[in-house]
């Protein structure tokens, strides 16, 4: 962890002191580069003291969005460089919410930032190829505000890369199914009780028993059972909304109204009823999830959340 102010920070940074040795680089895409006020070729602080720098990236024609890089220096360690990207991953996520656009992660590894040597060097690269959006000052407010955050479970992160992720997508069902299935990452199971898992003991037992079971079918039918013991889902998101939007029996509904089109669209290929409108629920579970987002993290989104 940081313990110099952020002036004396920023100057070991910059004269590339060997004490700040790593620094981290996150990869993000865009529709629009207006969604974070055309904040390219742009370096700002943040109040720990680190540097960054918002660059474009290499993004190929077919991809429909455009990719860029973050650069945040320098840290003592790997591991404040990672925890930082980390750190700086979830205020863009957190920013496109309040903003209200989309975004989209791009993973190296199992960490969203990638750490590098500041003085090791890469040799030389070279790369070629009216829309809506924010003010620089209003994209930079969001960037740097929610770097101040703490990082949050990691389950929250989640839930909001699948859905900042889910409005790049043009096709609607796909966007809709992902929207759906950011809430589940929120919906921690819990255990059903004593007495029903000694009843799934038991089962479990007289399973073992059984004659005439081919394994597979057996280990299968094992892992299945000993799921009873913990609620599903579904009564887990019944949770959730009780939790977040106590007294709003509306909401539940929604919810519940939601997942149960995901698990049909999923199974058959597509809704049963022809005159549902994909869009208007993916909007309805879109303002659950930023009120819930909101709420997690005790930021007020400058796009107001509607519930």
């Amino acid at each position: 962890m940081r313990t110099k102010p952020p002036d004396q920070e920023r100057a070991l940074i910059t004269r590339r002191d060997p004490k700040r040795p790593y620094g981290a680089k996150i990869t993000f895409q865009l529709l629009h580069s207006a969604s974070i006020g055309e904040l390219e070729n742009v370096t700002f602080l943040l109040e720990s003291g680190t540097i960054a720098t918002i660059q474009p990236a290499r993004s190929a024609s077919w991809e429909g969005c455009k990719r860029f890089q973050v650069t945040l220096e320098g840290f003592s360690t790997a591991t404040a460089a990672e925890y930082e990207g980390l750190r700086f991953a979830q205020a863009l996520l957190l920013s496109a919410i309040s903003l209200n656009f989309g975004l989209r992660l791009n993973y190296h590894a199992q960490e969203p930032a990638v750490v590098f040597e500041r003085f090791r060097s890469e040799g030389a690269t070279m790369w070629g190829e009216g829309v809506a959006g924010w003010s620089q000052p209003i994209a930079l407010a969001e960037l740097v505000g929610a770097c101040t955050h703490p990082v949050l479970d990691r389950t929250l992160i989640l839930s909001m890369e699948l859905y900042c992720a889910a409005f790049l997508e043009p096709n609607e069902r796909a966007r809709f199914v992902t929207v759906v299935s950011a809430l589940e990452p929120l919906a921690k199971q819990e255990s059903l009780g004593t007495e029903v898992s000694e009843f799934v003991d038991g089962v479990v037992f007289a399973l073992e028993k059984a004659e005439g079971i081919q394994d597979g079918i057996r280990s299968s039918l094992n892992g299945r059972l000993k799921q009873l013991r913990v609620e599903s889902v579904r009564q887990a998101l019944f949770r959730l909304s009780n939790t977040w939007f106590p007294q709003r029996v509306d909401v539940r509904h929604r919810i519940d109204r939601a997942y149960a089109l995901r698990s049909e669209l999923l199974h058959e290929g597509t809704l049963l009823d022809p005159d549902i409108d994909i869009a208007t629920e993916t909007a309805q579970i879109a303002n659950i999830l930023r009120a819930i987002y909101e709420q997690a993290s005790g930021r007020s989104f400058r796009v107001p959340t509607e519930v």
